[in-house]
């Protein structure tokens, strides 16, 4: 029998260096393979309005500029750190959900957390 545990970690950084922050960030932007429904080519998305003002964003405030550098695993800000921001502060805390299944488990983080929708998950063979 499965047992799933919620696992939340949260972080407190320090924006030691905003220009270098930005920098990093539009890098990695110009960088990304990004499309969307309407801009199928990645010169496309990165020309169109949509991706011109996120770009804009990223360039002008700090929050738009760490999510871009974060927006996937958090490894590399805790081993490696993001450019021109450090972690100050990291809090962690460990719950048992109920259910023994993926989806007994996500619903029963669902009602904790009150979280209204979920993308479609598959449950695994077997």
């Amino acid at each position: 029998m499965a047992k799933f545990m919620l696992i939340k970690i949260s972080f407190m950084a320090e924006i030691t260096d905003a220009g270098t922050l930005r920098e990093a960030a539009l890098k990695s932007f110009d960088d990304a393979d990004t499309t969307s429904p309407d801009h199928p080519e990645t010169a496309g998305w990165h020309a169109s309005e949509e991706g011109q003002e996120q770009r804009r964003l990223i360039a002008t405030e700090d929050k738009a500029a760490l999510r871009e550098l974060l927006d996937g695993p958090v490894l590399p800000l805790l081993r490696d750190g993001v450019p021109g921001a450090k972690v100050v502060y990291m809090r962690s805390s460990i719950d048992e959900l109920a259910g023994t299944t993926r989806r007994e488990a996500r619903d029963a983080w669902s009602n904790r957390e009150e979280i209204t929708s979920w993308p479609d998950l598959p449950e695994p063979a077997g």
